[in-house]
């Protein structure tokens, strides 16, 4: 864990949760952008259930491939060696995340998501759940960062 991550966790842990009028609504965290489709805008505040609940973040690839990427193609994407794609359903298989993947087809314009686990090291593992936008030549999608012991 590098020293940032660890004042990150630090921050996290020790924030003071007591008074909720304390910080305004101008300070609230945004995890889903403004720019983000608006049916990735739609599911709000969502999270990723691991041994540390993170939040989904919208991200966008440009892309000029006429299917997905595969894992190595991916990679190169993100920088880092994806472990695994497969399909949504195998990813959610309890369908806990229903309204992920039906907001990233819908952004992505009907077209399909699968999921791309991307290992950081041996507990943080990175899900980007993608579909690829042909009309605008890009992947489209959620991410989330899970702790995995």
């Amino acid at each position: 864990m590098s020293n940032q991550d660890y004042e990150a966790f630090l921050n996290k842990a020790n924030k003071d949760y007591s008074d909720p009028s304390a910080n305004p609504a101008t300070q609230k965290e945004v995890f889903i952008s403004a720019t983000a489709h608006d049916a990735l805008q739609a599911i709000g505040e969502r999270w990723y259930t691991s041994d540390s609940d993170e939040p989904f973040t919208d991200v966008t690839f440009g892309w000029e491939g006429d299917a997905l990427p595969d894992e190595a193609e991916f990679g190169e994407l993100v920088g880092l060696k994806v472990s695994e794609k497969m399909p949504y359903e195998e990813w959610d298989v309890t369908g806990s995340y229903e309204d992920v993947t039906e907001a990233v087809q819908k952004a992505a314009g009907g077209s399909t998501p699968e999921v791309y686990r991307v290992e950081e090291n041996y507990t943080k593992k990175w899900y980007y759940v993608l579909a690829l936008d042909k009309a605008k030549r890009q992947l489209v999608g959620l991410k989330a960062l899970a702790i995995e012991s």
